[in-house]
């Protein structure tokens, strides 16, 4: 869809926009945290978690009982504002982190957003430069199995994956960007990075659990 770095910074540019005018309503309806999220989480610990892509931290309290310091990471300062702890703005294709820091990583809902291949792989290699040798991750992106599509399947993979889906609240619409996944194509850019894992599908989201 993005052809050039420009129109890429541009994406970019009008969905951090997008993130700070939703906030608020973002946040009415999305604090609790995913299951699969929960699942992932439980039974590990370490001294750093990194939540990237964090939002308004819905996931941020489940790291805090295992791991001693949690970070969440998000380019929207709106959306930063709706978090508790530590947090810090950033890009997910330039980690504010050093090499080796963290135990386990999050990026829940935020690699799809990206406007390129090149970024998504990008941001993929960016988690495996700051996981610790024996550290994990957890990668989400919305699947083109999900529920929503359904009747629009079609037109989604006609135009790449590459889709606009408007939020709305009352008066308020917004289009974001969006990658939307298949299967094979998340696993093979899992495989075109440094990382390796398992992908999974769960609830209309694919999931990949990566070393």
């Amino acid at each position: 869809m993005m052809e050039g770095s420009q129109s890429s910074d541009d994406e970019k540019t009008r969905l951090r926009e997008t993130f700070d005018a939703i906030a608020s309503s973002f946040d009415e309806t999305r604090r609790e945290p995913w299951d699969d999220v929960r699942e992932f989480v439980e039974g590990r610990e370490g001294a750093v978690a990194l939540d990237l892509g964090c939002g308004n931290g819905r996931h941020l309290d489940l790291l805090r009982e295992p791991f001693n310091t949690v970070v969440g990471m998000d380019f929207s300062v709106s959306m930063l504002g709706l978090c508790d702890g530590a947090v810090v703005r950033g890009d997910l294709c330039a980690l504010p982190f050093a090499d080796s820091c963290a135990d386990c990583a999050l990026c829940v809902a935020a690699l799809h957003h990206l406007p390129s291949r090149e970024e998504r792989i990008n941001t993929l290699d960016e988690i495996a430069r700051v996981l610790r040798p024996e550290g994990d991750a957890l990668v989400s992106v919305w699947a083109i199995e999900h529920p929503k599509f359904d009747g629009e399947r079609d037109d989604i993979r006609a135009s790449g994956g590459d889709v606009y889906v408007p939020w709305k609240r009352g008066d308020e619409e917004r289009e974001r960007y969006y990658h939307i996944h298949e299967r094979d194509g998340f696993e093979t850019l899992v495989a075109d990075s440094s990382l390796e894992g398992t992908v999974w599908e769960s609830d209309g989201n694919y999931y990949a659990h990566l070393r």
